[in-house]
């Protein structure tokens, strides 16, 4: 069994030149394809070697520092992608993966670069692959241990049963995976007015982000401003009569979200509006609601 360091240079390097070369580590670059990937923003593997405690507790800092600052985070991305335990030759590994991060999607003619290397992407799209789905993103990898954004170590590996198979999406895992990126950005600025996320909030912040985007927003900072009210005050925001005409005046042209959020008192009518939607959903749970029922 060997030890791999799997970093994603696209937007800087990881480590000090100083540190790689302070001993001999090996490393291989993933031989991925796509036309605006440089071949040194290409993934690396990096062999961790056991008596390695220094490079170990580097990627480990490394990878806890990038995530504490959302600024940082937002111009410099990832670039720790996690840890890596398999019995397989270093140059097969880089093979796998790079079939893994290029492929054709549904919809998609140009070919796409899938960040399996970036530890957000994997978070993400983990839950909604199939099992086989998911032994054959692993491949030859027995474990692939990360990070999630509250410092917890996450441990990914393959059910006992399973059978690898490609990790081309279907038409719902595509639509899944485009809303990442909206997802990433409303983390970050949950991060920045809450400090410490709670262990669930990968399913908040998805269901912040899905319920921006039915209200009809497009706009990437709408959109993290609208999710970050519906953490704070309730997750039915949208659907309130006062938030729903503050919306619509919004796409209307007739004023920036902002502006138009700016029109309910704080904290008080927030607070008002919290109290009626939860109201309304204690309600609901009593008695099955009317057509064309409001709230209020």
């Amino acid at each position: 069994m060997s030890a791999y360091l799997l970093v994603d240079p696209m937007l800087r390097e990881p480590f000090s030149e100083d540190l790689l070369q302070a001993e001999p580590r090996e490393t291989w670059t993933v031989p991925v394809r796509h036309p605006l990937l440089k071949p040194e923003q290409r993934p690396r593997l990096i062999r961790l070697h056991p008596h390695d405690t220094h490079l170990l507790k580097a990627s480990l800092a490394l990878a806890l520092s990038e995530q504490a600052d959302p600024d940082a985070e937002g111009e410099q991305g990832f670039v720790l992608g996690g840890w890596l335990l398999t019995d397989a030759p270093a140059d097969a590994l880089a093979r796998h993966f790079a079939r893994c991060m290029q492929g054709g999607f549904p919809g998609e003619t140009n070919p796409k670069f899938i960040r399996w290397a970036d530890r957000r992407v994997i978070e993400w799209m983990w839950p909604v692959l199939t099992p086989n789905q998911q032994a054959g993103l692993l491949g030859p990898v027995h474990c692939w241990y990360s990070l999630d954004r509250c410092g917890e170590l996450v441990r990914y590996e393959a059910t006992s049963d399973a059978k690898q198979e490609g990790v081309g999406f279907s038409a719902e895992q595509w639509a899944h995976a485009t809303r990442n990126e909206a997802v990433q950005d409303l983390l970050r600025g949950w991060q920045r007015f809450a400090g410490v996320l709670p262990s669930d909030y990968l399913q908040k912040a998805s269901e912040a982000t899905a319920a921006t985007i039915s209200a009809g927003l497009s706009n990437r900072q709408d959109r993290v401003l609208l999710g970050a009210y519906i953490l704070q005050v309730h997750p039915q925001l949208t659907t309130h009569p006062t938030v729903h005409s503050l919306i619509a005046r919004a796409l209307r042209g007739d004023a920036t979200l902002a502006q138009a959020l700016e029109g309910v008192p704080d904290p008080e009518g927030w607070n008002t509006i919290r109290t009626e939607l939860e109201r309304h959903a204690g309600l609901s749970q009593l008695q099955p609601a009317t057509q064309g029922e409001r709230l209020g």
